[in-house]
């Protein structure tokens, strides 16, 4: 998906507006097959409904697919050779990146990865000054006018406590439960927007979280949940780093889902790029092969 967004959705709103009856039979036609409106003409004003969003934002990463999928046939086709500087600091890396190098390698012999050491510099600061190429974060991501995205995969948000919490004994929680409990949560500035959807739970839960301690990496937050400091929203991490003394439970109603995303340059034309971004997404889908 593209964080420089394709604005088809919005340039059809404002055509709405205007004498494009050609257009607007398009959308209504649109709207009649799938059942359901995808734009509020109420007082006048052209706004997407939720529908209409969920539409535009599948469209985005189709297009974004696509893309990716021309340039990576273009590239094949000329026999390119090329190197991509990969970094993450991401829990996936440790279950994503090395069956995805492996399929890479087997199916693009002459590419490779140097995959860079996590840095206390932030994977998206680093991507924009050049010092890697592309990288892998989780968290809705915010518009950026010079990276593009590829969704990779999206994990319901759960709650984990430690071992020992009487809640260990639900088999799904209420948000509103833990209202009383200590939280465990991200630093604003490393979140990526993964903080603000932990903090939409408990908001429609009707409380702010009591946070006892923050953490920069979801490594760091998981370790602090095992330690008995508090309990933390997050994405169930238990396969990508099976710490001890966590405990992971479903939570209802369910919160929106954390993306895993694929992050580059829009302008780098790096011939690994397309498909390395491929191998990380049947990584992430556990479909690679060994």
């Amino acid at each position: 998906m593209a964080i420089v967004e394709h604005r088809h959705f919005g340039r059809a709103a404002k055509a709405l507006n205007t004498t494009q009856p050609g257009l607007s039979r398009s959308i209504a036609a649109l709207e009649q097959n799938l059942g359901t409106t995808l734009f509020s003409r109420a007082h006048r004003q052209i706004e997407l409904t939720a529908a209409g969003e969920l539409l535009a934002r599948e469209a985005r990463e189709l297009l974004a697919h696509a893309a990716l999928a021309e340039r990576m046939m273009r590239d094949t086709a000329r026999g390119a050779r090329g190197n991509v500087r990969f970094g993450t600091r991401s829990t996936a890396r440790f279950t994503l990146v090395p069956p995805a190098i492996r399929r890479l390698r087997r199916l693009h012999p002459h590419f490779s990865v140097t995959v860079a050491d996590p840095s206390q510099v932030p994977e998206l600061e680093r991507v924009r000054n050049g010092e890697l190429d592309l990288t892998v974060l989780r968290g809705p991501m915010q518009a950026d006018a010079g990276l593009l995205r590829a969704r990779l995969r999206s994990d319901p948000m759960v709650v984990a406590l430690p071992e020992r919490h009487p809640f260990v004994e639900r088999r799904v929680i209420d948000p509103r439960d833990l209202a009383g409990e200590p939280f465990v949560e991200l630093a604003c500035h490393e979140s990526h927007g993964y903080k603000e959807l932990a903090r939409g739970v408990c908001a429609r839960a009707g409380f702010v979280p009591h946070v006892v301690q923050e953490a920069a990496t979801v490594d760091t937050l998981a370790l602090c949940v095992s330690a008995g400091m508090g309990v933390a929203l997050m994405h169930d991490a238990h396969q990508e780093i099976p710490i001890a003394g966590i405990v992971y439970r479903p939570i209802r109603p369910s919160a929106p889902p954390v993306e895993l995303n694929a992050i580059w340059r829009g302008n780098d034309e790096n011939p690994v790029i397309a498909p390395f971004v491929q191998c990380l997404a049947a990584a992430a889908s556990s479909r690679a092969p060994e």
